[in-house]
């Protein structure tokens, strides 16, 4: 089994992109978000967009972040069970690697990440992209394009919280969700398991082995 988990609003308590964008330009913040929303800008487009306009370094973002964000309980038993369980945890995200990484170190987790990556600089930061191609599904480079290469026909469980985890989620073949995504899927009548922390996706995942 593949386990694919997002990293913003999932594995932490709070969208680390989010904090950062409202923290050091909260108007910029509201105004890409209706457009998000209201689809007349895509989420790479929303995310450049922003963080162009955030004027911090690498070094005091992570400080920030330090402060702000709390990894949600449960990871490392998480972790450990996939080794039991000849399970591949790998962090798929469409945050950043210079953000994603050092906070894990923080906890003493180490995971393949698969993220974007940002110069951050006081005049702003430059953000570099994952090279996928559209997805047929939702027109954009999403997560559901880098599944297949992932999986290499494996089963996959799929955890996320957000908007960049829709289209990804629904191709899975166990999902977990909450926040927008929960009430997303369950508008889309789309199964999954409800969760809160890492300590319920282990139990999930547990439970779905012993009866598959």
């Amino acid at each position: 089994m593949l386990l694919l988990l997002d990293f913003d609003g999932t594995i932490t308590s709070v969208d680390t992109l989010d904090a950062i964008v409202q923290r050091y330009a909260p108007a910029v913040w509201d105004e890409t978000e209706a457009a998000l929303q209201a689809g007349t800008m895509t989420l790479n487009e929303v995310i450049a967009y922003q963080f162009a306009r955030v004027p911090a370094g690498l070094d005091e973002l992570l400080a920030f972040l330090r402060a702000a964000v709390v990894i949600r309980p449960g990871l490392p038993e998480l972790v450990a069970m996939c080794r039991e369980r000849f399970i591949d945890p790998v962090v798929v995200s469409s945050g950043f690697l210079q953000l994603i990484e050092p906070l894990l170190r923080d906890v003493g987790i180490a995971l393949p990440v698969i993220a974007h990556s940002a110069r951050f600089a006081a005049t702003g930061a430059t953000v570099t992209f994952l090279d996928r191609p559209a997805c047929v599904v939702c027109g954009e480079p999403c997560k559901r394009v880098a599944i297949p290469s992932l999986a290499h026909g494996r089963q996959v469980a799929y955890v996320g919280d957000g908007w960049s985890d829709r289209c990804g989620a629904k191709v899975a073949d166990l999902a977990f969700a909450r926040a927008s995504l929960a009430a997303h899927l369950r508008e889309e009548g789309v199964s999954f398991v409800p969760f809160e922390d890492m300590h319920d996706v282990r139990a999930g995942i547990e439970r779905y082995l012993s009866v598959a």
